[in-house]
């Protein structure tokens, strides 16, 4: 009783901390804006490696955006991406990049989720002002003049026909066959982004130009750009190129759509032929912490709580490992999303193990997260878990003008689309050296 009352006091002062105090920081090193027509943009200079940008831009738009008689159209405009728009018809992009050293599929590339689509080009030069300015209107070009000519869409519908055919590969086979029983009652069910066949074959031109114009519009949109350059030209050249695309007017309601609860657990199972391994999943879902919290300093303190409590079972899961008997061959814990869904969280068991050894696998997995959560860690397995998490703080502070631009444009891409602070390595050292020593084992 004294944990349970210690934990709901706890909680009740995080609420608090969330109300009383200010979010985190954004980091200082990086140019953080909204223009007037919503477009967020992220620009960080960076040296390494040198002479080399990042260049992304991520839409907050996905599968999910899809009626189901548009199932895929969000997978295929990303494609079409590709294959012409205003300032550079054709295949006149790909070809002048990749003469420039910018190799499709290596540092020119894309990918559809079901809640964001993401397309970057990577370790760009920066030597070549001519260079920079183009690909900044290849960006510009991805917004809002993505051509889509009949020609070309019927030619892009083989391609995706022959993902098709080639069914994607076992996991996203497995995916098809476990979504639907996951999400039961949920839009997530079928949303995966490769879409209805059915659909990518009959759609007419003017129904992905709807979709386009609908969806890809700037307050849906973040530019992150990250690299060894002059931060104010930089800067000045987003803002004035990406200021020239107007707002939408009576823009459609972008959507987050539930995952409902369950009573009853829910078993999913799925095989194919082509698997190369067993793996185990198990979820505990429960619902996101609310935006204003993740964004305060007490998200701070919840990221810290679940970063330990996550390192204790996993050491626990390491040791049995260990064992001749083990009954699994991996096995680690997290809290995050529940697997693909943005409006549901999890705190999510994962493994693999031997065909014969399923049953002891999953009740083991099973039983050490019951341990936890009926009897909590000892003082010993915390001292070692705080230890080794401030370790790891220290080591990024001291490394931190060592990092590479991809470290920094994935956290920006991230912050964008699922509202991640960015606060800076100096000041997460700061604050977790103030913090981890005054959360007791009972906390976690």
């Amino acid at each position: 009783m004294k944990k349970f009352l210690f934990l709901s006091l706890m909680l009740l002062g995080i609420a608090a901390m969330a109300q009383q105090n200010p979010p985190q920081p954004v980091d200082p090193n990086v140019r953080k804006g909204t223009l007037e027509n919503g477009l967020t943009y992220y620009i960080r200079q960076n040296k390494l490696p040198e002479n080399r940008a990042d260049f992304y831009i991520a839409q907050k738009v996905g599968s999910m955006q899809e009626e189901d008689n548009q199932s895929g159209l969000a997978h295929f405009l990303e494609h079409m991406a590709f294959n012409g728009t205003k300032n550079f018809p054709g295949k006149n992009m790909l070809n002048y990049l990749q003469d420039n050293g910018i190799k499709f599929g290596t540092n020119i590339n894309a990918y559809t989720s079901l809640d964001e689509t993401v397309y970057f080009l990577t370790d760009v030069p920066t030597t070549n002002k001519n260079l920079v300015d183009s690909v900044l209107l290849v960006l510009h070009d991805w917004s809002c003049g993505i051509l889509l000519e009949d020609e070309e869409i019927e030619k892009e519908r083989g391609v995706i026909r022959e993902e098709w055919r080639t069914g994607g590969g076992a996991q996203y086979r497995l995916w098809k066959k476990m979504l639907p029983v996951m999400y039961k009652d949920s839009k997530y069910a079928n949303r995966l982004p490769i879409g209805s066949i059915d659909v990518i074959n009959n759609f007419k031109p003017e129904e992905i130009r709807a979709y386009y114009k609908k969806w890809y519009r700037p307050d849906l949109q973040g530019i992150v750009v990250v690299g060894d350059f002059d931060i104010d030209k930089m800067e000045a050249r987003v803002k004035e190129l990406f200021s020239q695309i107007p707002a939408q007017e009576n823009p459609a309601t972008r959507e987050y759509y539930p995952v409902p609860d369950n009573d009853a657990p829910i078993v999913s199972i799925a095989t194919d032929p082509e698997a190369t391994r067993t793996q185990l999943m198990v979820f505990y879902k429960h619902d996101p912490i609310p935006d204003e919290i993740k964004l305060s300093q007490a998200g701070l303190v919840l990221n810290y709580i679940k970063a330990a409590a996550a390192s204790m079972i996993n050491e626990r899961f390491q040791e049995m490992i260990q064992k001749p008997d083990a009954p699994f061959t991996s096995a680690y814990a997290y809290d995050d999303d529940y697997f693909v869904a943005k409006t549901k969280d999890a705190w999510t068991v994962a493994g693999s193990s031997a065909d014969n050894k399923i049953k002891d696998a999953v009740a083991a997995m099973i039983r050490e997260t019951e341990r936890v959560k009926r009897f909590g860690f000892t003082e010993s397995e915390y001292e070692r878990a705080r230890t080794n998490i401030l370790k790891q703080y220290e080591n990024s502070f001291n490394n931190r003008d060592k990092e590479r631009n991809s470290h920094y444009s994935q956290r920006y891409v991230n912050s964008f689309i699922n509202n991640e602070p960015i606060p800076g390595i100096e000041y997460e050292y700061n604050m977790m050296n103030m913090i981890a020593p005054n959360i007791p084992v009972e906390a976690i």
